[in-house]
């Protein structure tokens, strides 16, 4: 096996299907022969590209968190209703897979640093729209880092739901979750109908 080989499939390719077989299979129900042979590699070839299934998980994880962070980091800069619908959408439609692997993975001890990032980053985020929303009169006063604890569990929680048991579709589920929160922080007078649907 040489270098050149090893090159012919593109890193993006090998992840997407360690991400399909991880959140389908769970970490140790995936063999790396499995990832080799989806990716039409040879388990050798696939060792020179990832030290060990860790790395691969790690590298995973790490892209994943890495586009999701990039996507979210300036909604805290929008409208603080928009910011928050737009959070929970996005984390609907992109974010299941990554939900589902790092609640089905939590014991894995290799990935919690980079859990405890991903929470920390996502929760600063949803406290930013929270406060800004609390100061505009949009939402009633809170606990704002409980708060966006909660908020950050549900949208967790209902995606990890929604993959492991089809429950619901995408749209409506985030539209339920992104209404139920709303209706209980929300300052009901400071905005229109039109603003929670």
């Amino acid at each position: 096996m040489n270098y050149r080989s090893v090159n012919k499939t593109p890193k993006s390719k090998v992840l997407k299907i360690a991400l399909d077989l991880f959140s389908s299979k769970g970490y140790s129900g995936t063999k790396i022969s499995d990832i080799a042979r989806r990716a039409d590699m040879s388990i050798g070839a696939l060792y020179l590209r990832f030290k060990s299934k860790e790395e691969l998980c790690l590298g995973l994880i790490k892209d994943q968190t890495r586009d999701f962070c990039k996507y979210t980091k300036n909604l805290k800069n929008k409208d603080p209703l928009e910011g928050l619908k737009t959070y929970i959408k996005y984390a609907f439609q992109k974010g299941q897979t990554l939900s589902l692997i790092i609640i089905r993975e939590h014991k894995l001890p290799f990935i919690q640093p980079l859990k405890r990032k991903f929470f920390n980053i996502q929760h600063k985020i949803i406290e930013d729209i929270l406060a800004t929303g609390v100061k505009k009169g949009i939402f009633k006063p809170m606990d704002i880092k409980d708060t966006a604890s909660l908020i950050f569990a549900c949208i967790m929680e209902a995606t990890a739901l929604k993959l492991v048991y089809g429950v619901g579709e995408v749209n409506a589920m985030s539209n339920s979750l992104f209404q139920l929160i709303t209706n209980g922080i929300g300052n009901v007078k400071s905005f229109t109908k039109k603003d929670r649907n």
